[in-house]
C-alpha cells in the first residue's frame, strides 16, 4: 500500500502538473510484445553479485567458467573463509541452481547455504574430481533474492575449493513483468574509444553514434582521434567520460597517460588531472584495464578525489573481483556503479545472447542498476544495431551510465558528505538487507513503534549535480512489520509525505518517487513512526538511494528559482 500526499511551493499551476507527473502516483505495465519463454542469469565471480567476505582466496585462471577466472582456498578448514552470490530481483517462481565445476582435488563435500523462499537450505556437495561443467545444486522457490553462501569448511577429502559461477534457470512459467514507475532499462558504456576516425562510414564508431538509443563512450586519452571522437560523441547527443588507462596484473603498461604501479599518490593525481582537464564533455571516468591498480585503495582514492573536484561520476569497470574502486566512490559520495556484465561475447549472435539477458533481467528489476560494458567492435556494433528493435519489443530502454549512477546512504555506511541520525529508541539488527548495492554489515529497528510514535530516521545525500532524481529505500521485510510508516521527501518544490507498508512481501528495493533536488544536502528522506498504532509491530530502516534521472530540460529552467 502506498498513500501520496504532495505540498509544493511553487505557484505555477503547470509547474505543479510537471512536477506530480514524476512522483509514483502512476505506474505503468511495461509487457513485452513478444513473451519471452525462458529466464536465466549466470552470476560469476566477477559479477558484483559475489563477494569474498573473508579469508585468504587464490585468484587462479585455468578453466574457469567465461574464460577469465576463478578463485579457490586452501583447506578442509574452519570456516573463517567465506564467499556468497545474491542473486536479486528474480521473477517469482522455481528454479533450478547450478554451479560451475572444475576438475581436480576439490573438496568432496563442500558445504552450500542456499537463503531462497523456502528458507535456509544447507548442502554437502561432492566437487572432487567431478567432470567441468555444469552441476545441480538443488530446485528452490524464489521470490526475487536468493543467497548462496560458501565456506572453506569441509571434512572429506580435496586439498582446495573452487568457486566459480552460478547459474538460475526459471523452471516453472515465466510471470508477466511487475508494474513500474520507471522504464525498465539498462545502461551501456562502449570502451576503448579515439583511436579511430569517428566519422568514417562503416567503422563499429560511426555505426553506435547513428543508434536509436544514446549510450556513454569512454574515450582513451592522448589516441590519434581523441578530442575530435569526444566533441562527435557529444554532438551525436551521447555521453564522453575519460577511459582512464590503468596497470593490470599482467600488464604493467597501460599506454599513454596511463597509472603505473611504482607512481606516487601525486603522479596519479597529476595524470587523473591532466587527462581529464584534456577531454572535451567529459562527464565522468571508467578504468581501462587496472585489475592491479583498482585493488589499490590509496590510488583509487586519489582519482575519487580528483573527480569529486569536478563532479563526476566513477563507472567501475570491475576488471576484477578484489577491485575496490567502486566502494571507495562510494565512500566518497560520487555518483557511481559498477559493471555487470561485458556484451562483447565472442561474435554477433552472442553479444546479441548477453544483451537480450540483460534486459530480460532489466525487464523483471528496473529498481537495480543493469550496466554493460561493449567495445569499438563490429560485432557489438552490428548486435546493438540489429537487437535494437527486440529492446523496443520489450519495453527495454537504452540509458547512459550517468542516468543509472547512484549515491547510497546506509544506517551502517554514511558516504562523506552526506549524514544519517535517528531519534528516539534504536536497536541495531546484524541482519542487513542484501543488495549487490549495499555494504555488509547492520541495519536498525523500533521494537512495537506503536508504545512510542516519536522515532524518526534522516537520512541526507551530498548531491553533486542538480537534476531529478529517483529515490528508493530498503528494509529487512518481515511478516510483522508495521504498515504506516510515513515517509517524508524534502525537495526543491516542496515537501512530498507518503504512507508505507513495511510488511510488503519481498525484500527489494522501494521506489519513494522522481524529484527535483539541487546539488548538496538541501534534499532529504526522513521516516518515522507517527502513524503506528497497531501494537507488536516493527519499524525498520536500512538504506536510501538516490538515481540520478536527468538534468532538467530547457523548457523547465524556471525550476532553478525554486
Amino acid at each position: 500500500m502506498l498513500i501520496l500526499s504532495v505540498i509544493v511551493v511553487a505557484g505555477d499551476s503547470e509547474a505543479q502538473e510537471r512536477f506530480i507527473r514524476f512522483e509514483p502516483s502512476r505506474v505503468y505495465h511495461y509487457v513485452p510484445l513478444t513473451q519471452p519463454t525462458t529466464y536465466q542469469v549466470v552470476l560469476d565471480v566477477e559479477d558484483p553479485s559475489f563477494e569474498i567476505l573473508s579469508g585468504n582466496w587464490t585468484l587462479s585462471k585455468s578453466g574457469s567458467y567465461y574464460g577469465y577466472y576463478y578463485f579457490t582456498i586452501d583447506g578442509p578448514g574452519t570456516g573463517a573463509g567465506r564467499a556468497r552470490w545474491i542473486a536479486e530481483g528474480l521473477p517469482q517462481g522455481t528454479y533450478s541452481v547450478e554451479f560451475w565445476a572444475l576438475y581436480g582435488d576439490f573438496a568432496e563435500d563442500a558445504r552450500y547455504e542456499i537463503i531462497s523462499a523456502d528458507g535456509v537450505t544447507t548442502l554437502s556437495v561432492n566437487m572432487n574430481y567431478i567432470p567441468s561443467g555444469w552441476h545441480l545444486l538443488g530446485t528452490f522457490n524464489i521470490n526475487r533474492l536468493c543467497v548462496v553462501n560458501i565456506s572453506d569448511y569441509w571434512t572429506g577429502g580435496g586439498t582446495k575449493l573452487s568457486v566459480d559461477a552460478l547459474r538460475f534457470t526459471l523452471t516453472s512459467p515465466l510471470p508477466s513483468p511487475p508494474p513500474s514507475p520507471i522504464p525498465p532499462h539498462i545502461g551501456i558504456c562502449i570502451d576503448d574509444c579515439g583511436a579511430v576516425d569517428p566519422t568514417q562510414p562503416g567503422t563499429p564508431i560511426y555505426k553506435m553514434l547513428r543508434l536509436p538509443f544514446k549510450m556513454t563512450f569512454a574515450v582513451l586519452p592522448y589516441r590519434s582521434y581523441t578530442n575530435q571522437t569526444a566533441e562527435e560523441i557529444f554532438h551525436r547527443g551521447s555521453e564522453v567520460i575519460l577511459h582512464q588507462p590503468m596497470a593490470a596484473i599482467s600488464i604493467p603498461d597501460p599506454g599513454p597517460g596511463g597509472i603505473t604501479d611504482d607512481m606516487t599518490l601525486a603522479q596519479v593525481r597529476e595524470v587523473v588531472a591532466t587527462n581529464l582537464d584534456s577531454l572535451p564533455h567529459v562527464t565522468g571516468m571508467n578504468n581501462h584495464m587496472g585489475s592491479l591498480i583498482t585493488q589499490q585503495e590509496d590510488k583509487m582514492q586519489v582519482c575519487c578525489e580528483e573527480l569529486k573536484a569536478r563532479n563526476l561520476f566513477l563507472y567501475d569497470s570491475r576488471t576484477i573481483t578484489t577491485s575496490v574502486a567502486y566502494d571507495v566512490a562510494k565512500q566518497n559520495g560520487l555518483l557511481t556503479g559498477e559493471r555487470d556484465m561485458f556484451i562483447d561475447g565472442n561474435s554477433k549472435e552472442q553479444a546479441k545472447e548477453l544483451i537480450r539477458n540483460l534486459a530480460l533481467q532489466a525487464l523483471y528489476a528496473p529498481n537495480i542498476p543493469h550496466l554493460a560494458i561493449g567495445h569499438v567492435r563490429s560485432s557489438t556494433a552490428d548486435a546493438l544495431q540489429e537487437i535494437a528493435p527486440e529492446l523496443t519489443a520489450m519495453g527495454v530502454e537504452v540509458w547512459t551510465i550517468s542516468r543509472c549512477m547512484a549515491q547510497v546512504i546506509e544506517t551502517d555506511f554514511v558516504p562523506d558528505g552526506c549524514s544519517f541520525s535517528t531519534t528516539g529508541t534504536w536497536s541495531l539488527e546484524p541482519n542487513d538487507c542484501l543488495s549487490k548495492q549495499l555494504h555488509d554489515g547492520y541495519s536498525m529497528f523500533v521494537a512495537d513503534p506503536s508504545e512510542w510514535r516519536s522515532e524518526s530516521a534522516l537520512f541526507v545525500p551530498s548531491l553533486p549535480w542538480r537534476g531529478l532524481y529517483d529515490i528508493y529505500a530498503i528494509w529487512n521485510v518481515e511478516p510483522n512489520n508495521a504498515p504506516e510508516i510515513q515517509s517524508i521527501i524534502y525537495h526543491n518544490l516542496g515537501v512530498s509525505t507518503i504512507t508505507i507498508d513495511q510488511s510488503q512481501s519481498f525484500n527489494d528495493w522501494f521506489y519513494l518517487g522522481r524529484y527535483l533536488c539541487s546539488a548538496g544536502s538541501s534534499s532529504r528522506v526522513v521516516f518515522n513512526d507517527y502513524l503506528c498504532t497497531l501494537p507488536g509491530k516493527v519499524f525498520r530502516v536500512d538504506a536510501i538511494k538516490y538515481v540520478f534521472a536527468g538534468e532538467v530540460s530547457a523548457l523547465n529552467q524556471f525550476w532553478y528559482f525554486f
